[in-house]
């Protein structure tokens, strides 16, 4: 019965580990070598379908002119859409160096990692070195983060989208003037007070059932 259980547990040591098994050209007796296992981590599957945004909230950037009033008198929004790689908690927990993780797209290679104690995790040196910083949400959820705490958008795709009746534009990018709320008659003027610095960083849009109910713009450094 020991020998059995003796057995079972060396097997499952070498599962754990991985093992390469060889025979010895000398004795020809079987050795086990231990081998390093390594993974690639992919970001969690995106929420954003750019074809179909009917309910949800999006970063976007908007540049002057793309507010306007289509040939049928209906106010249009055109927004460029954003996303960013969000990563599973226990799969940046797990990663070591020699794993390779995708980044926007690109395969890197996990040569050195270092994790700090607030929890910001660097690869291959850190953002300072060309590496890559990656940052935690509270709910654990990891994502590439950038100079001054931003994030690291991609566009995915430009929409036009139909503005509701009932929207509103609430400003609160400069903190010296405090929130301030727009409408869509405010951005259409030609002399608006509006500024025009709109980025996935600052701008997000509201979008129900198709149309654009809210523009929010918060303050970046």
């Amino acid at each position: 019965m020991k020998k059995i259980t003796l057995l079972l547990l060396l097997c499952c040591l070498c599962t754990a580990c991985g093992t390469k098994d060889e025979v010895s050209q000398e004795t020809g007796v079987i050795v086990s070598e231990e081998i390093e296992v390594t993974k690639k981590v992919f970001p969690l599957p995106s929420t954003i379908d750019i074809n179909a945004l009917d309910n949800c909230t999006v970063a976007v950037s908007i540049n002057e002119g793309d507010i306007f009033v289509d040939e049928g008198g209906k106010t249009q929004l055109k927004v460029t859409v954003y996303d960013m790689d969000l990563y599973d908690m226990v799969d940046i927990a797990n990663l070591k160096e020699g794993d390779t993780i995708v980044i926007q797209g690109s395969d890197v290679l996990v040569e050195t990692l270092e994790r700090t104690e607030s929890g910001l995790l660097l690869i291959n040196g850190g953002m300072e070195n060309d590496g890559y910083d990656l940052w935690h949400n509270d709910s654990g959820v990891y994502f590439e983060q950038g100079y001054s705490d931003t994030k690291s958008y991609y566009a995915i795709g430009d929409a036009t989208l139909q503005v509701s009746e009932n929207f509103d534009f609430a400003d609160s990018s400069d903190p010296d003037k405090g929130e301030a709320v727009y409408h869509a008659d405010d951005l259409l003027k030609n002399d608006s007070e509006i500024v025009y610095h709109f980025t996935p960083n600052n701008t997000k849009i509201v979008i129900e059932n198709g149309e654009v109910t809210h523009l929010i713009r918060v303050y970046t450094p």
